[in-house]
Formats: structure tokens, sequence, C-alpha cells
């Protein structure tokens, strides 16, 4: 897994990927970061806290350890990168910021999406990049649906009058 998406900091991302090759002590997670050993736990709290990360002590020794919730989060975001790469291969381009909101909402909703009779497929998607504080417009969330049926990254199941019904996600980004 090349980088940790729930992260900032570079040394949280980088005492997570000590982690994920398996439980740590505070002394080797420091040096990884290049700083005391004392540093590491207020640094991991807050996600000691959220329960991605256990710690157990070992003769007075903290041991630090991913948790099972941990490593499902991280796997899904190595697998929503490979997505991402390939939707930018079959586009020939980087996405930019909103196109790759658009891409994890459908990402995150299985790929799948259907048109509801209170809400189209661009305003569901609009809303659920709303709740995470992205602010894409209604019209660039339907540009970059356009694109993306054009370039094949999704597939949209239209009526005869247009009206697309349900859209997916190309089943060869999520394999």
């Amino acid at each position: 897994m090349t980088t940790l998406l729930p992260f900032k900091s570079k040394n949280i991302i980088t005492i997570f990927k000590e982690l994920l090759a398996g439980p740590k002590l505070a002394k080797d997670l420091a040096a990884a970061i290049e700083t005391e050993s004392k540093e590491i736990y207020p640094r991991v709290k807050r996600y000691i806290i959220k329960g991605w990360i256990t710690v157990k002590k070992l003769n007075n020794i903290n041991v630090y350890s991913l948790s099972e919730t941990a490593k499902k989060i991280l796997q899904l975001q190595g697998s929503f990168e490979k997505v991402k790469e390939k939707a930018e291969r079959l586009l020939g381009r980087k996405l930019d910021e909103d196109e790759v909101e658009v891409l994890r909402v459908l990402y995150e909703t299985k790929g799948y999406i259907e048109n509801s009779p209170d809400e189209t497929i661009a305003e569901q998607i609009y809303h659920k990049a709303k709740v995470n504080n992205k602010h894409i417009t209604l019209s660039r969330v339907e540009e970059i649906l356009k694109d993306f049926t054009l370039h094949k990254i999704i597939f949209a199941y239209r009526l005869r009058n247009g009206q697309i019904l349900k859209i997916r996600l190309d089943k060869s980004l999520l394999e």
C-alpha cells in the first residue's frame, strides 16, 4: 500500500505503515519517525480512542498494533487508490479533486447508484459529497458523470427518453 488516505501527517502515515507490518514497541515507532519513544502515545492517542490502534502491556512496555477495524479501513483505502489509478488510465490524465470525490462516492456505494423518485443520481452524489465536506456544484457532478460515461469509467442505464435509471462503475475498475 503506497498511501494511507485518511492521514495527512507523514509521521502518522509512517506509524501506520510500521504497524501494518505487525505489532511494534514505542521505541521502534519512535525510531521510524525520528523522535523519542515518549512522544508515540500522544501522537496515536486519538487512534487508540477511535479503536484503530490497540495497546497491550508487556512487562510494563507498551506494544502497539492495528485493530481489525483499522486493517479493514486501510484495505479499503488501498482498493480505492487502485480504482482511482485505473480511472486515470482510462481518462489518460490525473483526476481533479471533484472527480476524485465523485469516484469516491461511487466506490463507497459499491459502484452502483439507482435513480430515486426524490433525487436524480447526480443529486444523490452531490449530497453525499456535501456530507463529506466537499463542495462540488450539482452541475459539476453532472459534467463529471457525463465525462466518466464517455470514457467508460461508469455505465449508465437509460430509458429511451434519455433519463438515467442507474449507473455502475465499470467492473474492471473494481477487480
